[in-house]
């Protein structure tokens, strides 16, 4: 095993069997995409890998897309998926880390003890010469015990209070830099241009390298020179809670472990003509 947040095509191919791995493939379109990664799951899968969808284990009560899930709807769902909480969770996707981390962190928030995921996700498997199946894929049921932490989520009546009562905390944002400068169209419709007040802008592509993770090193030193205090309170964003998760992994393998997450990020912000924002 490589390390505590990842494992690598050759490892799994050697665990593939193993009691205690559970696969999940965890593919999600970016906004302007109309992919139905569930199709090609589907289609083409790692032998045994379940299809975890962000959009539906989610909260459905909200008009935003991919709302962290009440801990009971994600209980139930993971539950029927097989998976306890003492499993070892190996999440990928089928593009260039885009969506895996989001549920890395949805399952780090409702108290799953061993997550990793696969370097280089079903592409890289792939290059590695692994077999792949088809077909639905089912597990007996298990039960996970939560232990759930909502104090890593952030509401954006949280965000307006650090904002105005100057909380010594900082807010990083995932999105790319010309949609963080207001530069181009948000790509969800109706959304307002800009950002936080006085966030920093890391996009989440300066982190991730060919479907992997850049080293720690290297990570530190791109929060570093976007302006990041890596020893101050962090709280990430992005466009709707997706990639802000992506930031939160790489803020957790720099040794920054209580980064928070503004989960309704620019898909709510943007909509509300009364929140402050800068350009």
């Amino acid at each position: 095993m490589k390390n505590e947040y990842f494992v690598s095509p050759q490892w799994l191919n050697e665990h593939l069997h193993d009691g205690n791995v559970v696969i999940i493939d965890a593919s999600a379109p970016m906004p302007t995409q109309s992919m139905n990664y569930y199709q090609f799951w589907l289609e083409k899968h790692i032998p045994g890998a379940q299809f975890f969808d962000l959009d539906k284990v989610a909260n459905l009560q909200t008009n935003l897309p991919h709302m962290l899930p009440e801990p009971e709807t994600f209980r139930q769902a993971v539950s029927k998926m097989g998976i306890s909480e003492n499993h070892l969770v190996v999440i990928y996707d089928q593009g260039n880390m885009f969506s895996a981390p989001r549920a890395w962190w949805t399952f780090k928030i409702f108290g799953a003890r061993h997550i990793r995921i696969l370097e280089g996700g079903l592409q890289g498997w792939q290059q590695a010469g692994y077999p792949t199946e088809s077909g639905k894929v089912t597990r007996s049921p298990e039960v996970f015990n939560m232990q759930f932490t909502p104090e890593k989520v952030c509401s954006q009546t949280q965000v307006l209070d650090a904002l105005r009562n100057d909380v010594a905390v900082q807010f990083v944002d995932a999105r790319a830099e010309d949609r963080f400068q207001a530069k181009v169209p948000e790509p969800r419709p109706g959304l307002r241009m800009g950002h936080l007040p006085g966030a920093k802008n890391v996009p989440w592509t300066a982190l991730i390298d060919n479907g992997c993770y850049k080293s720690a090193e290297e990570i530190a030193a791109i929060f570093r020179k976007q302006g990041v205090d890596l020893n101050q309170p962090i709280i990430t964003s992005c466009g709707s809670g997706m990639t802000a998760a992506i930031l939160v992994l790489g803020l957790d393998m720099v040794g920054h472990k209580e980064a928070r997450l503004y989960d309704g990020s620019w898909a709510e912000w943007g909509t509300d003509d009364s929140l402050p924002l800068e350009k």
